[in-house]
Order: C-alpha cells, then sequence, then structure tokens
C-alpha cells in the first residue's frame, strides 16, 4: 500500500494557532474572488492581475511584465486587450518623453464594482463590529503577514 497525499505531508507544529491554515483558507478565497471577477468582465487571471497592480497607480509597461511574470511582448498584447475594452490607456510618462506609462480608465472601475464593492462594504462592517482598536490591530496583523508572504517568495527566489 502506498502512502496517501496526506501522510506525506510534513507535521507543522509550529502552526498551532492555524495560521498558515487560515492563509491558505484567506488566499483561496480570494483567489475564487478574483477568478468570479474576471469572469465578470470576461477577461483573463493575468489580465486582472494587471488590472490589481495598476490599481495603486500608473506603471510602466516594463514594470508589469516583471511583476506579471511575462515578456514585453506578451505584455504588449495583453495591454491592447485591456486597451480595446477602454479599461487602461496609455499615457506620456511626464519626466521620460521616450517612455509610455499604463493606467486604469473609470470603466474599470465601473465594471468591477459589483464584485469588490460589497466585499470591501463586508469588511467595513467586520471592522465596525470588531471595534477600531481590534481592527486596527487586524489590519497590521494582516500587512505583517503579507510581508512575510514576500518575503518568503524573495527567499525561494535567491
Amino acid at each position: 500500500m502506498g502512502a496517501s497525499d496526506n501522510d506525506m505531508r510534513p507535521e507543522a507544529p509550529f502552526d498551532d494557532f492555524g495560521l498558515v491554515a487560515a492563509c491558505r483558507r484567506l488566499h483561496a478565497a480570494i483567489d475564487q474572488l478574483d477568478e468570479t471577477a474576471a469572469r465578470a468582465i470576461d477577461v483573463s487571471r493575468n489580465d486582472l492581475r494587471c488590472i490589481n497592480l495598476l490599481e495603486t497607480g500608473p506603471k510602466a509597461p516594463s514594470d508589469l511584465a516583471q511583476a506579471l511574470g511575462l515578456t514585453r511582448g506578451s505584455v504588449t498584447t495583453l495591454l491592447d486587450r485591456l486597451e480595446d475594452r477602454s479599461f487602461v490607456e496609455r499615457i506620456a510618462h511626464p519626466t521620460d518623453r521616450r517612455a509610455l506609462l499604463v493606467k486604469l480608465r473609470p470603466k474599470v472601475f465601473k465594471e468591477l464594482a459589483g464584485i469588490y464593492r460589497p466585499f470591501g462594504v463586508s469588511l467595513v462592517e467586520l471592522a465596525n463590529d470588531y471595534g477600531e482598536d481590534v481592527a486596527t490591530v487586524l489590519g497590521q496583523q494582516l500587512a505583517d503577514i503579507a510581508e512575510r508572504c514576500e518575503q518568503a517568495s524573495s527567499a525561494a527566489i535567491d
């Protein structure tokens, strides 16, 4: 008889508090929400990942390529698709006249609002239920967990 997948998994005594399991569950839930969003606006997951990256402000196509793990040519094709849908636009770089930036257009926010806004509202309601002090600590803890995840990713690459 062969060992089951669960028998092959190492013990996790470091996860007595269920943090790793909770993080995995959170990741799966966010992944499912993003899949729903991508289907709702009829884009690929990479297209949605690009939209998410642009949410913080305009970015150079080369930066998007690096963050998405795609070639520059693939990102050009991806941006052409998003531009055809009026989700993004290419704009002149403010200080380098040879460079372009990509920014989100209002249409994409309108199209995604039906998916992400109810989620955001529910998080605010949850924070209100917890109270300001607990919600502030929770926000910091989630940011700390995200930082640890980023560090683990960087360490795995090095």
